[in-house]
């Protein structure tokens, strides 16, 4: 199988040389073609209603796929979150909305569902699941970080392109979570302020209030039973700060080692920016 890198952009385009298996390394999604073409493909908003009317639940993105040949693509599997191959409570569905688009090639829609009831009575198995953090730009002396609790077949780039620009802070982020359950973000210091407070069912992002001065800081996961299903411990003291601060202690850190390390870090960056 190939793996196809494309841009991380809204919009996904790639030919395919022709027949094969090829995997898309930022979706994740396996495209068997019988000939060779272009797909345009990207992610969408379930209608949510729809999908509850007939017992449904999103299990994980809605991708609209369009190709210009027909019968180009013979099949696609699709990333998701299970951790247990052959799930009968997993569904590929398709979303029904008019294209309207004559003499054009008509877009698809297609994404996995969980029956509710179904997957509900067996909600022991988990789901493997993600907690993403990001720092927004800091406003005086204060700074929001937003964590993001949602299932791990969600996209990265989709996740960080609807932050606006805020830094994303790299820690182990996969975790088992139990479906329907309800799960609490708790941070210590308790002091610092979490909005919102509520319990909430994924997909959720939850806002934590900091000072600039704040060095590090614990967060946790648990359901409300207290048990936990994540933890991490985040050391703030540069990503907290201003950019030219952040850049500042990074080049006197490097002076410290001596002049060959930053004889080579003053070259790479002359490359970057001459």
């Amino acid at each position: 199988m190939l793996v196809i890198k494309v841009c991380p952009f809204y919009v996904s385009r790639y030919k395919f040389p022709g027949p094969g298996v090829f995997r898309c390394d930022l979706t994740n999604l396996v495209f068997v073609m019988a000939k060779e073409a272009e797909l345009t493909y990207m992610t969408l908003i379930w209608d949510e209603d729809l999908l509850n009317s007939g017992g449904n639940t999103p299990a994980g993105p809605l991708f609209q796929i369009k190709s210009a040949v027909e019968d180009a693509l013979t099949q696609l599997r699709f990333p998701h979150s299970e951790t247990k191959e052959g799930n009968e409570h997993l569904e590929a569905a398709g979303d029904d909305r008019d294209s309207r688009g004559r003499g054009r090639p008509s877009p698809l829609f297609f994404g996995l569902v969980w029956h509710i009831i179904k997957r509900f009575m067996e909600k022991n198995r988990p789901i493997r699941s993600q907690v993403m953090l990001y720092l927004r730009t800091p406003i005086k002396e204060l700074q929001i970080m937003t964590v993001i609790v949602l299932q791990d077949n969600v996209p990265l780039h989709e996740i960080s392109r609807q932050q606006n620009g805020a830094q994303r802070v790299r820690i182990p982020s996969h975790c088992l979570l139990d479906f329907g359950h309800k799960y609490s973000i708790h941070v210590d210091p308790e002091d610092l302020f979490l909005q919102p407070m509520a319990r909430t069912k994924l997909p959720s992002d939850i806002e934590v209030f900091l000072d600039t001065s704040t060095e590090s800081l614990n967060l946790k996961l648990q359901d409300q039973s207290g048990k936990v299903a994540w933890e991490n411990r985040l050391y703030l003291q540069v990503s907290a700060k201003p950019q030219e601060e952040r850049a500042r202690e990074v080049l006197q850190m490097v002076q410290y080692k001596g002049r060959d390390p930053s004889t080579i870090l003053l070259s790479a960056l002359r490359e970057v920016d001459p």
